[in-house]
């Protein structure tokens, strides 16, 4: 019997090692693609343009140290809002910001959110101190061990102001004496420090690699992807998120459609630096280290430790979570397939999602037969088209491939040509949130 035992143990540890095999090289951006891009760049005055753009936008994160980097992510402990107050007004002019109007800019105010009306920003209080003040023995915030003597307006300090405690968020906002309630943190946690500090710099470092061949941004890249693995599985915003002040629906750090594609830009970013991170001992030596100072898991002991991190903690999470990743049609399986190619699956893998997913996608016509001519019936094809355009750049024969088993992936794109009235108007049937409104291009990509 114990004998059986060991051997059926044996089986599912042998099983799961296949089923999570590491990737050995990159797939949707392999040598020789990178290689032409490199070439377009040096012999092309708009290529050269195009990576002068993006090496200037990489250059933030490029002048950060690795610790600042590592720094950049926070954990789930805190709650994140869709909005900071969805239907409100500024507590400095009164005037009304509803909504999306609350500005941020991780960059140049970490931490604040900007009021539309004023410029004034808040919170009024230092909440980064704060915030460092309650990180735990992993670098996790915990508001229990934070300082809340902290918490008051650096613009009015003396208790006895009564502007002590105006515009004072703790991280669960900010809350006046009528009981109103502005999320100024929770919101800027999604919308700042997330989407433009920790994405934005993945995006920008692995796109300034791919254009240069500096592995300086590749290495920059991976801290941050690295870090991020660490912690993406506990984001849930279903259970942790806020959402027109009630209860967040599914998603990661973000809710549900933002969480599909920000999910698939980091997959992507990850096979745009693998080459410039597998023979990086720098960055091996530093997370190494990171991981004994923070008491983390996985020890970060060799590359295979942090692709292991990266590609278990963030793209087979995601496989295996795919509520989290929920989106509109066929976003999520376009993620799912993304993700299944870069981790090198087989084609049987790969195929078994797009299959369905083109046949589903050009059922009638071409198009899903969603309402929406001119708007969901193109966001679907227009979605296909990244998704083929990404896939096709490494595979010559990969669209054609596609016609062969999905001719009708060839009525997809003629859909919005036929429909397209004197190259100016679409007929606005359906969900295209106006009426008799001209269109100043073609919707199908």
């Amino acid at each position: 019997m114990r004998a059986l035992m060991l051997f059926a143990m044996s089986a599912i540890l042998t099983t799961a090692t296949a089923q999570e095999s590491l990737k050995s090289g990159s797939v949707l951006y392999p040598p020789e693609v990178v290689n032409q891009v490199r070439q377009n760049v040096a012999n092309d005055a708009w290529a050269a343009g195009v990576r002068d753009d993006i090496v200037e936008a990489a250059a933030p994160w490029l002048a950060m140290s690795d610790d600042e980097l590592w720094d950049l992510m926070f954990g789930a402990t805190l709650k994140r809002s869709w909005m900071v107050w969805s239907d409100g007004y500024s507590p400095a002019t009164g005037d009304p910001v509803p909504m999306y109007n609350w500005q941020m800019d991780a960059l140049a105010y970490p931490w604040k959110t900007k009021c539309p009306h004023s410029g004034e920003l808040f919170p009024k209080n230092d909440f980064k101190a704060f915030y460092d003040s309650g990180l735990d023995e992993h670098g996790i915030f915990d508001p229990t061990r934070a300082d809340r003597s902290l918490l008051y307006n650096t613009d009015h300090p003396d208790p006895n102001d009564p502007l002590h405690m105006y515009g004072v968020d703790d991280g669960d906002g900010y809350v006046n004496e009528k009981g109103e309630r502005w999320r100024f943190i929770n919101a800027y946690l999604i919308y700042g420090q997330w989407k433009q500090g920790v994405v934005a710099g993945i995006q920008n470092l692995s796109a300034a690699y791919l254009l240069t061949g500096d592995k300086a941004y590749a290495h920059k890249a991976g801290v941050l992807l690295d870090r991020v693995a660490d912690v993406y599985p506990t984001f849930d915003f279903g259970e942790q998120g806020v959402m027109y002040e009630g209860p967040g629906a599914a998603g990661y750090v973000s809710t549900w459609h933002d969480a599909c594609e920000e999910t698939r830009q980091l997959a992507t970013a990850y096979d745009i630096v693998y080459e410039g991170i597998k023979d990086d001992p720098d960055l091996v030596a530093f997370l190494t280290q990171k991981a004994k100072d923070y008491g983390i898991e996985n020890p970060k002991a060799s590359f295979a430790d942090i692709q292991r991190n990266i590609e278990g903690r963030i793209l087979r999470d995601a496989l295996k979570n795919a509520g989290k990743i929920h989106s509109n049609y066929p976003r999520t399986e376009i993620v799912k397939a993304l993700i299944t190619k870069i981790l090198g699956e087989s084609d049987e893998a790969f195929w078994a999602i797009v299959d369905p997913m083109l046949e589903r996608a050009t059922a009638v016509d071409g198009v899903t037969g969603e309402k929406g001519l001119a708007g969901y019936a193109s966001f679907t094809i227009a979605g296909m088209a990244l998704f083929l355009s990404e896939c096709s750049k490494a595979d010559s024969n990969f669209l054609a491939e596609v016609l062969d088993r999905h001719p009708r992936v060839h009525d997809a794109y003629r859909f919005h040509i036929d429909t397209f009235c004197l190259s100016r108007y679409y007929p606005l049937i359906g969900d295209t949130g106006s009426f008799a409104r001209p269109m100043d291009r073609y919707v199908g990509m």
